[in-house]
């Protein structure tokens, strides 16, 4: 396609948007600096989490719902990190800190919103359960549960900052029959998972998050690992149970993807049974967490 005067003008305010994204929450970045450590220390993620009243609140407010079920009240932050656990707790924080991010840049439009991040903690949970399948150790488990979060924070970017060309593109893509990608590289001279690179990038995420939100539509390299092999598995797999009104169809699986998870056909028709199920629970968490 040839770049066009509108297409021109997207980019620079593209640009100058990504220039003025503010950064994590300060207790967000500490709490993930924390939980990336090989032994993290839940006595310092608990003063973190404690210094922030707003943090605190949702935390104690998440792990005291019905979601958990518990049978007695949680009154302080250290509790409910030891009942979450590490996984949890970082999951609530980045997901409380992405979300209010963005929230507030285009809240005409909540059931668009919700959308996107009910897609984004299924995916996580698609990914967790792709990698206890794989037999990953503890720590991987909780990167694909970050990186299944974060997979789409460029399209929530380009949604909640324009929001009338992201509305433009998708009727684009869905006359044209082409993928959204196609036409997000063309009006926005990068699609959304570089965009939302460039957003990991800005936050100080690990390289390997940054990398696989780069890449998780593809292209893949025939050695392609598995981080990536598993979160574009779990992104298939939840769009094309679940993908919304827009009824765009949701193309094949790369015969890289399988090869590099070298999974059976039977684990993933298991893989995707429970995927279904985690649906629910997905809109759960993100009633909890934008509260």
């Amino acid at each position: 396609m040839v770049v066009d005067a509108e297409a021109l003008v997207i980019r620079k305010r593209l640009e100058q948007s990504l220039k003025e994204l503010p950064p994590l929450p300060t207790a967000v970045a500490k709490v993930l600096d924390e939980t990336n450590k090989t032994e993290p220390d839940l006595h310092r993620i608990d003063e973190i989490i404690s210094g922030d009243q707003a943090l605190a609140s949702k935390v104690l407010r998440i792990v005291n719902s019905a979601y958990y079920g518990l049978s007695r009240q949680v009154t302080s932050v250290g509790q409910a990190v030891m009942i979450l656990g590490i996984q949890q707790v970082r999951t609530i924080t980045l997901s409380v800190g992405s979300i209010a991010a963005f929230s507030s840049k285009n809240p005409v439009d909540p059931e668009g919103a919700r959308r996107f991040w009910e897609h984004s903690f299924a995916t996580a949970a698609a990914c967790q359960t792709i990698g206890h399948k794989l037999g990953v150790d503890k720590k991987s488990l909780e990167t694909l549960s970050t990186i299944g979060i974060l997979h789409d924070i460029g399209r929530m970017f380009i949604f909640c900052n324009f929001k009338s060309v992201y509305d433009k593109m998708v009727q684009k893509a869905l006359k044209q029959g082409v993928s959204y990608e196609e036409i997000e590289a063309h009006f926005l001279g990068d699609n959304h998972a570089g965009i939302g690179a460039m957003i990991a990038e800005k936050w100080g995420l690990p390289e390997q998050i940054v990398h696989s939100i780069r890449w998780h539509e593809g292209p893949f390299e025939p050695t392609v690992d598995r981080a990536l092999a598993t979160l574009h598995l779990a992104d298939w797999m939840h769009k094309h149970l679940y993908y919304g009104d827009d009824k765009a169809p949701v193309g094949g699986i790369d015969p890289v993807i399988y090869e590099a998870l070298g999974l059976s056909d039977e684990v993933l028709e298991q893989i995707q049974e429970q995927v279904r199920k985690k649906v629910a629970e997905a809109s759960q968490l993100y009633g909890m967490v934008a509260a």
